[in-house]
């Protein structure tokens, strides 16, 4: 019965299982980072699409300009 205790001890505290921990934690958090940046790209491209849509009118009606649009949506998608 201690032989099971201990075998299962020594897998769950053995530096080769935290390191693969570490490394699944690091390889989650870059699959996240990656994912928020490319959702908040494509946010940015639709907002982009969106306003390039809209005639001077409407844009008025909100307080932007043509060349407020073009400004704030013309910059390269990784800034």
């Amino acid at each position: 019965m201690s032989n099971i205790i201990e075998d299962q001890s020594d897998n769950c505290c053995s530096s080769a299982s935290r390191a693969t921990i570490k490394r699944r934690n690091i390889f989650s958090r870059l699959w996240q980072k990656t994912y928020r940046w490319g959702y908040r790209w494509n946010e940015r491209r639709k907002a982009a699409n969106i306003l390039a849509r809209l005639n001077n009118d409407q844009l008025r009606d909100i307080g932007l300009s043509r060349d407020d649009v073009k400004r704030d949506y013309s910059r390269p998608f990784w800034r």
